[in-house]
């Protein structure tokens, strides 16, 4: 009977997820469905400790870079970068369209999709009605290269996070392995694009705003204080780059970047107690913890018999895992099918695993980007689009994410394929 309580509450929170009724964020409705399977005795309270240090590190990484983030965003950095690309386009709508796409994918490699989302969207948007432009190009654009861009780094997306921490994988052997079918992915989505847009992207656009509505450009702090929160950005990203590279926990060089940060912009009266804490998203930490304990109830009662088993070539394997990864992202969401997928991964041969990990990396960080509930990244897109009065519907969504996707994980299959041959 056990199992099927574990079925019954796992499948009904994820619907509950997906449907998300009276608005009610996905943290609270996987908490419910954590609460129930520990009042059913299905996961025992004692495990909570090991559960919640499984993803410790992880979430202290994200509370730092979440912090640092917030204030560098306050100070108008962002907006700054996002003009500064209007500049550099001298007049041309595909070249602005181009380099809005680089600027995501950096940022994505370097502070995570989740800030892309959160951060450039408006800015994006707000960026392109200045100067009179459809924003729905420019805006897809974020959407997508936040997912598709996000495998440079460990760093990059909470998914890689979660792999890396828990297959013990080097940060140079990552950013080795994983730096080519990143790049092939980013600019297989970008000529995409450029070419599904082809008639809403125009050739020739203003160099200066033509339209107030949208706001004028962010200024909210001094040159100097932007200047102070730019070298504190450049040095924590630095320092977490050499921390990975000496194989240190990356959670103290964000941790020690967003304190520092914090307490310069306290001291100079640049942020509120209450603004600091809405920079950090805690319901982020509570759906991790809380899709863990589902994923442990559901490795108790129907995974303790399963023994992987991988087909014999490299390029099997690779099709296998990133096919399991995206069609799982798009039925239960990436978070949780990365959990899942790990506790399956630690169960193979280690010389199998890491080919295993990496395909399945590629699933869950491009696959969820086919639907608008593949990812957590995709979801807080379009509610920050729908915040701006753009209505993006299901339909209008899929016909270019249809297209999109599946030629993106074939080529970034195939670079993922050329990396391991080698």
């Amino acid at each position: 009977m056990t199992p099927w309580i574990v079925a019954a509450v796992v499948s009904a929170t994820l619907l509950l997820i997906l449907m998300r009724p009276r608005g009610i964020t996905e943290a609270w409705i996987a908490l419910g469905g954590a609460l129930a399977l520990l009042a059913t005795g299905v996961v025992d309270l004692s495990e909570l400790p090991d559960i919640a240090g499984e993803s410790l590190d992880v979430l202290l990484f994200l509370l730092g870079m979440m912090t640092l983030t917030g204030i560098v965003e306050r100070a108008g950095i962002f907006d700054l970068l996002a003009e500064s690309c209007a500049r550099a386009a001298r007049g041309s709508g595909r070249r602005l369209y181009v380099l809005l796409f680089l600027l995501g994918a950096v940022v994505t490699a370097l502070l995570s999709l989740d800030v892309t989302v959160i951060v450039l969207t408006p800015i994006v948007y707000a960026v392109t009605r200045r100067r009179g432009l459809d924003p729905l190009p420019f805006l897809f654009a974020t959407a997508f290269v936040a997912n598709t861009a996000s495998l440079a780094l460990p760093v990059s997306n909470l998914t890689n996070l979660l792999l890396f921490d828990a297959l013990e994988l080097s940060f140079a052997q990552f950013a080795a392995t994983m730096w080519l079918p990143n790049l092939v992915a980013a600019l297989t989505n970008l000529a995409l694009f450029l070419w599904l847009f082809r008639d809403r992207i125009p050739r020739h656009i203003s160099r200066m705003p033509v339209v107030q509505e949208s706001g004028p450009l962010l200024r909210v702090a001094t040159r100097r204080w932007q200047a102070v929160t730019s070298v504190a950005l450049v040095v924590t990203l630095v320092v977490l780059l050499a921390f990975g590279l000496a194989g240190l926990p990356l959670w103290w060089a964000s941790i020690g970047g967003g304190a520092a940060l914090l307490a310069a912009a306290a001291l100079a009266g640049r942020i509120t107690v209450t603004q600091a804490v809405s920079d950090v998203s805690w319901s982020l930490g509570v759906f991790v913890v809380a899709m863990t304990v589902l994923v442990r109830g559901v490795e108790s009662t129907w995974l303790t018999d399963i023994q992987p088993e991988l087909p014999g070539s490299t390029g099997a394997t690779i099709g296998a895992g990133v096919v399991a990864g995206a069609l799982g992202s798009n039925v239960i969401n990436n978070v949780p099918m990365t959990i899942l997928a790990r506790s399956v991964l630690e169960g193979l041969p280690l010389a199998d695993r890491a080919i295993a990990a990496w395909a399945v990396l590629v699933g869950v960080n491009i696959g969820p980007a086919l639907t608008t509930y593949g990812s957590l990244a995709t979801m807080l897109w379009l509610t920050v689009v729908r915040r701006n009065g753009i209505d993006v519907t299901t339909a209008s969504y899929l016909r270019v994410s249809l297209i999109t996707v599946p030629i993106v994980l074939t080529t970034t299959s195939l670079a993922l394929w050329l990396v391991l041959a080698l």
